[in-house]
C-alpha cells in the first residue's frame, strides 16, 4: 500500500503533466484509406481410390468422376472484392499406372469456361510418387472462375496394359482453395 503522504503531492504533478503533454492531431480521414486483404481457405475435393476401384466385374474402369456445385460466386460482395484465387492439389500415386486429373469449370449453362490437367506418374516397384500442383486465377482466368457454378473432377488412368485383378496400391488426391480479397473502405 502506498502511504497517504506520498499520494497527495503526486496528484497535482500528474495533473500538470497531463495538461501540458503533447497530443498529436488525430486524422479521422485515415479511415477512408483503410484497405483489408483477408485470405479465405477451404478444402475442395478429396479422392482416395484403391486399385480395385478401377476394376468392376473383371472389366477395367479407366475414369472416375466427381463434381462440385459452388454458389460462392453468386454473392456480389465476393465477386467484387476477389482479386486472386489459388487451387492447390497434392497427389500420391501408388499404382503402377500414370494417372491424369482433369478439372473443368462450367458456368450456369454447363459451358466450359476453364480447364487444366494434372499428371501423376506411375509408382515404380510399389514406391509412392508425390505430385504438387497450384492453379492460380488472376485476370481473365479469375473472370472465368467468377462465372463458375460447377467444377467437374475427372480422374483417368492412362491407357496401358489392363489392370490385373490382384493389383494393389491407391491414388490419393487432396485439394484446397485460397481466395484473396481486397476490401477498401467506402467513401
Amino acid at each position: 500500500m502506498i502511504p497517504r503522504s506520498i499520494k497527495k503531492p503526486c496528484l497535482p504533478l500528474i495533473l500538470v503533466l497531463l495538461f501540458f503533454s503533447c497530443v498529436k492531431e488525430v486524422d479521422f480521414d485515415q479511415a477512408n484509406d483503410l484497405e483489408l486483404t483477408p485470405v479465405m481457405s477451404s478444402s475442395l475435393v478429396f479422392f482416395d481410390e484403391s486399385a480395385s476401384s478401377f476394376v468392376e466385374s473383371g472389366s477395367e474402369i479407366d475414369i472416375i468422376q466427381e463434381f462440385l456445385i459452388i454458389d460462392l460466386f453468386t454473392d456480389t460482395f465476393i465477386v467484387e472484392n476477389l482479386v486472386k484465387a489459388e487451387f492447390v492439389f497434392l497427389g500420391k500415386n501408388a499404382l503402377n499406372r500414370d494417372v491424369n486429373l482433369q478439372v473443368d469449370f462450367l458456368d450456369d449453362l454447363d459451358v466450359l469456361v476453364h480447364r487444366f490437367s494434372i499428371e501423376q506418374e506411375a509408382a515404380v516397384e510399389g514406391s509412392e510418387v508425390f505430385t504438387e500442383y497450384i492453379e492460380t486465377f488472376e485476370g481473365d482466368t479469375l473472370l472465368a472462375l467468377k462465372s463458375t457454378i460447377k467444377i467437374v473432377f475427372t480422374l483417368r488412368l492412362i491407357a496401358e496394359d489392363p489392370i490385373p485383378d490382384d493389383i494393389t496400391g491407391r491414388v490419393e488426391l487432396q485439394s484446397s482453395s485460397n481466395f484473396y480479397f481486397k476490401i477498401a473502405a467506402a467513401e
